[in-house]
């Protein structure tokens, strides 16, 4: 039905259907990249030590979801006076290593 309408293009309207398909694949490809990237970097704040209210926003757990794993070791952190603290770059490591793989599929 779409190759028997006419088009003012200078093409066949199977390659310009063709070249729609490709440009789509690309957006779609290039969308999904960038989702695999952007959740390490969007929702850690830009410092070098987190305080337990930004993990807990990270990983969207409670304090006490967060202290069962401080005892579980998942966690690393440290004290300083009365305050706890976690280093950025062990967050984003564990973000890492449990993201999951994006799978891209081929459009037909």
């Amino acid at each position: 039905m779409i190759n028997e309408t006419p088009m003012l293009f200078p093409m066949a309207p199977t390659e310009f259907w063709k070249q729609i398909k490709a440009t789509i694949e690309e957006v779609v490809k290039a969308n999904i990249n960038q989702t695999a990237i952007q959740p390490l970097t969007d929702h850690l704040p830009e410092k070098a030590l987190l305080k337990l209210s930004d993990v807990c926003a990270v990983f969207q757990i409670s304090k006490p979801t967060l202290y069962d794993w401080l005892r579980q070791s998942k966690l690393k952190s440290f004290k300083i006076k009365s305050r706890r603290y976690f280093l950025r770059s062990d967050i984003e490591a564990i973000i890492r290593q449990r993201e999951p793989t994006f799978m891209t599929t081929k459009i037909n």
